[in-house]
């Protein structure tokens, strides 16, 4: 029997939200981020995730975040939307808002506050793909982790017909996904999240695409291709020499390195992030220290002209 192609294979990046010093959106940021994406060889792009700040956008920003990205990908690559909120109503209004939109992917993840039980979960998945004919990514995270085993996602895949796709970024999410991959026969597709930590571990695992933030796309995507390539050596070498390095700070201060990173490679216009921030900014000696590895490994260049 052959085996099952994955359809993505490649980087699948969340674009962050770029505003300006007011906090108004910054649509021509906004739109070099889609340009940088496709540069960089993405296969899908994605917002409304935890990198776009999605629980900090108004409805109206939503509205015209969508419009812009769907417009600026220009059905070059497929579109995902991200569709979670803290009331299922309220993200199957989301979802439906993303299909009119002309989005062709959605991605919901469980409320972190009150979480469902199994079986809420289970009705609340049934009921996206009841309201939009959209394929469904489910997204597990840290919160939703213990609810969302490897046995309900896969009763999912099985009994929701446009349920396509789990992200994985939830606790203990390396043996869940090699137990996900055990019990559909690797049918059900995995997408690697978690901002790329463990990035090496999961295409040796089988996983071809990843959901990472934007700050080092070129980055992550050399790594992703030399791997698939066969190149497995080089990709390990990429990972353990370039990526790990900047995650020891990224990992704390991912917010706010985020677009530090893209408006120091001249991505992005401003750095700002969404008020409020997560936490307080990282101090003289961390950026100090952030920067040097910066330079260590290439990475301090402004990305070319577009």
């Amino acid at each position: 029997m052959t085996e099952k192609r994955n359809i993505y294979c490649g980087m699948m990046p969340i674009l962050p939200t770029a505003i300006n010093p007011q906090g108004e959106i910054d649509e021509q940021s906004q739109r070099r981020l889609v340009q940088y994406c496709l540069q960089c060889g993405a296969v899908a792009i994605g917002h409304f995730g935890i990198a776009s700040e999605f629980h900090k956008i108004s409805d109206s920003q939503r509205r015209q975040l969508t419009r812009l990205i769907i417009d600026e990908a220009g059905g070059r690559v497929p579109v995902f939307i991200g569709v979670t909120a803290q009331g299922f109503e309220i993200a199957l209004n989301y979802a439906k808002e993303a299909e009119q939109l002309g989005a062709d992917m959605i991605m919901a993840a469980l409320p972190a506050l009150n979480p469902p039980s199994a079986a809420e979960a289970f009705q609340f998945f049934s009921a996206l793909a009841d309201t939009v004919s959209l394929p469904i990514i489910i997204q597990d995270t840290p919160e939703s982790a213990n609810i969302l085993s490897p046995e309900l996602v896969f009763s999912m895949f099985k009994e929701i017909e446009t349920v396509k796709f789990i992200k994985a970024e939830g606790s203990n999410f390396i043996p869940k996904i090699a137990e996900i991959m055990r019990l559909s026969a690797r049918e059900f597709e995995v997408i690697g999240g978690a901002g790329g930590r463990y990035l090496i571990h999961l295409l040796r695992l089988g996983v071809t695409s990843f959901m990472t933030g934007t700050e080092a796309l070129d980055l992550h995507n050399a790594t992703v291709q030399a791997y698939l390539c066969g190149a497995k050596e080089k990709a390990a070498e990429l990972y353990f020499q370039k990526i790990l390095p900047y995650f020891m700070f990224y990992e704390n201060y991912s917010e706010q390195l985020l677009k530090a990173m893209l408006h120091k490679r001249g991505i992005i216009e401003h750095a700002n992030v969404i008020s409020p921030a997560a936490k307080a900014p990282m101090s003289q000696i961390e950026w100090q220290e952030f920067n040097w590895i910066l330079q260590r490994i290439g990475f301090d260049e402004k990305w070319p002209v577009y």
